[in-house]
């Protein structure tokens, strides 16, 4: 993971798609280029003909601009629903084929992995799609292997069905891209209920599979302690491991110290706040745990290469 890297996403909007999972490929993103510690990202969105395109539920969307597969880079993001199926032509499932062949790896969300499945660009791959279309998808393209995964990676394919489905595929992409800090944070932001993430597994409990209980537990006590920061002594004497332990524990997980991962938390909550309220810098400061305005200013610099004015709305 470098902090120069820049990824580029190219959203193409199909008649039909879902707000909802349009919602859980963006916002996460979105979430990861606000915060933009260690890369930088950005999207547009496409349609066939540069057109406004209307969703499931009637919604109209106006694009960036018209897709132009020869100008595919980076990850391609197709985002199809109902209809799928009656949207097929020989133009379209070129367009597909040319595209896939340029980007560096393609998203197909909901119902879209029926259109890479046309263009045979699936067949020896693994892959999955809406649960609806599963059996029919099965039948209809026998040389893909077909998955009732959540959400399945196959080479340079990722697969998916909802839009649950498409929020877990895209932390997942955001963890193997960014790293699983920003991954934890886009989770926690976009599924924002403390007492529910920790029943439902989610927002840092999302890393469950990929953290150990008491790292989780240690990430929570930093939400937690904010305006009043702990030492790494005291929040490792919390989840009842060593200072050196904890430390090990966040250098494996999440690629930083605990003192580096709780400063950057804290100078995060800072940049929300100047963007989203009108407190002072003095007041942003005492809420996010800095002595006063000009210590929390050259933490931020330091961290962000810009002042936490810049940031103000």
């Amino acid at each position: 993971m470098s902090s120069e890297s820049h990824e580029k996403f190219e959203f193409l909007l199909l008649d039909g798609f879902s707000n909802m999972v349009l919602a859980s490929a963006l916002e996460p993103l979105r979430d990861v280029r606000m915060r933009a510690m260690f890369a930088s990202l950005d999207w547009e969105v496409t349609t066939l003909d540069g057109l406004t395109v209307t969703s499931s539920s009637k919604l109209k969307l106006s694009p960036d601009k018209r897709f132009d597969p020869e100008q595919t880079k980076g990850t391609l993001v197709i985002v199809a629903g109902y209809s799928v199926r009656e949207q097929v032509t020989r133009e379209l499932v070129s367009l597909i084929r040319v595209a896939s062949r340029n980007a560096r790896r393609v998203l197909a969300l909901d119902t879209a992995s029926w259109l890479l499945a046309e263009a045979g660009i699936l067949d020896g791959h693994s892959a999955t799609i809406h649960w609806q279309e599963l059996d029919a998808f099965a039948e209809a393209f026998p040389n893909v292997d077909v998955s009732n995964a959540r959400f399945v990676r196959s080479g340079p394919f990722m697969t998916c069905g909802g839009a649950s489905t498409t929020l877990e595929m895209v932390l997942e992409l955001i963890q193997d891209t960014f790293g699983p800090a920003a991954a934890f944070d886009a989770s926690s932001m976009f599924l924002f209920d403390p007492a529910r993430q920790k029943d439902q597994q989610r927002g840092a409990a999302w890393l469950r599979d990929r953290g150990s209980p008491k790292l989780l537990n240690a990430l929570n006590i930093i939400a937690e302690n904010v305006e009043h920061p702990l030492t790494t002594f005291e929040l490792a004497e919390r989840v009842s491991l060593s200072e050196r332990t904890l430390n090990r524990a966040f250098a494996q997980e999440l690629g930083m110290t605990t003192g580096k991962y709780y400063k950057l938390y804290r100078l995060q909550h800072a940049r929300y706040l100047a963007q989203e309220t009108r407190l002072s810098t003095e007041q942003i400061a005492l809420r996010c745990g800095f002595s006063c305005a000009s210590a929390l200013g050259r933490s931020f610099t330091n961290e962000f290469g810009r002042p936490i004015s810049a940031f103000r709305s």
